[in-house]
């Protein structure tokens, strides 16, 4: 019989080394290897060389588990809505960006917008015993906001600054107000029929705020607000599209169309440009995001700019500072945006 790849002599495979192990080697306390994956800054630079040498040599994985149950881990939770926005993309990669430098790691688990999503995802999150979470979103469910309470550890929502008494922190944008001096740019470059696509709205509380806001501009304006030009679309360019043909036919004289997502407008863009329609001539096209290809669409699409990325990377700043003892944490951190006027409206 052969040794299959991996195995000691006879097949068998060789023992697996820990942290005793490793002590071992270097001629060290078990406890100063700990504290050399842990904790370095209290390792002197040439102890931590040697312990970081004779793991990699020895193919050693620390068991991050069980190093995070014993309290000593150094991991972020979030519970993040799917991937395919990009913004929440920007954010996690803001996120794993400042984590990676901190000498943090970040557990990521995917949810939904609804009540019972949220609670186990937080539940699932807890079990891991993270030393703070970051959720990207506000939370909805008591039961949620209970557990993250009693847990201990620090809460940064990025979501919505306001309306709502955050867990603990919060860093983001008012919805309310990006959407309302964005249908108030629209109107004040002429457009009279201004239309409002987002992808669903039901637990989304930056969707809630951006709709609130489009209302607030138009009542303001003493422009009649039709619930029929709005429309809630799968957040694809497709969703974007269908969002174009629908609101189109239903009012032939509709002159600018808001979307609450740049993705969406780029499928609105380009189902222009099949079927033949000048944008903005025969219809202005507005996003939100400033995802990067806003500025190459052609024409150039006008949006709100967010920087998201800088969210993420706040949220992790503003959740170390906590732990590390920092008293004057902000309870709210606005990251502020801007109205980013291009040829498409």
């Amino acid at each position: 019989m052969t040794d299959r790849p991996g195995d000691g002599p006879g097949g068998k495979k060789p023992p697996r080394l820990g942290v005793r192990e490793i002590a071992k080697r270097v001629g060290v306390a078990p406890m100063t290897v700990s504290r050399a994956l842990s904790n370095p800054d209290m390792v002197s630079p040439e102890t931590r060389v040697k312990v970081l040498e004779a793991i990699e040599q020895a193919g050693f994985v620390p068991n991050r588990l069980a190093s995070s149950m014993r309290g000593n881990g150094r991991m972020i939770g979030t519970v993040v809505p799917p991937l395919i926005n990009s913004g929440i993309a920007e954010q996690v990669q803001g996120m794993s960006d400042e984590c990676h430098e901190s000498g943090y790691s970040m557990l990521l688990v995917q949810g939904e917008f609804t009540q019972e999503a949220e609670e186990k995802s937080i539940r699932n999150l807890l079990g891991w015993r993270p030393v703070g979470m970051i959720l990207q979103s506000f939370v909805q469910s008591e039961a949620a906001r209970a557990l993250l309470k009693s847990s201990g550890a620090p809460v940064v929502e990025i979501s919505e600054i306001k309306g709502r008494k955050p867990v603990d922190m919060v860093v983001g944008v008012s919805n309310f107000e990006t959407a309302y001096a964005m249908t108030m740019h629209l109107a004040a470059k002429g457009y009279k029929r201004i239309g409002f696509v987002s992808t669903p709205i039901h637990g989304n509380d930056r969707l809630q705020q951006r709709r609130t806001g489009y209302h607030a501009a138009l009542t303001e304006l003493g422009i009649k607000n039709h619930a029929d030009m709005e429309v809630e679309v799968p957040i694809t360019a497709q969703g974007g599209a269908e969002a174009l043909v629908t609101l189109t036919s239903r009012h032939k004289d509709i002159d600018a169309i808001f979307f609450s997502s740049d993705t969406l407008a780029v499928g609105a863009v380009q189902e222009c440009h099949r079927r033949r329609w000048a944008v903005p001539g025969r219809i202005a096209i507005a996003g939100y995001g400033d995802m990067d290809l806003a500025a190459q669409l052609y024409p150039p699409l006008t949006t709100v700019k967010v920087n998201r990325y800088e969210m993420g990377r706040r949220a992790v700043r503003q959740l170390l500072a906590r732990l590390g003892g920092d008293t004057k944490v902000p309870t709210i951190t606005s990251l502020g945006f801007e109205i980013v006027d291009r040829e498409s409206a």
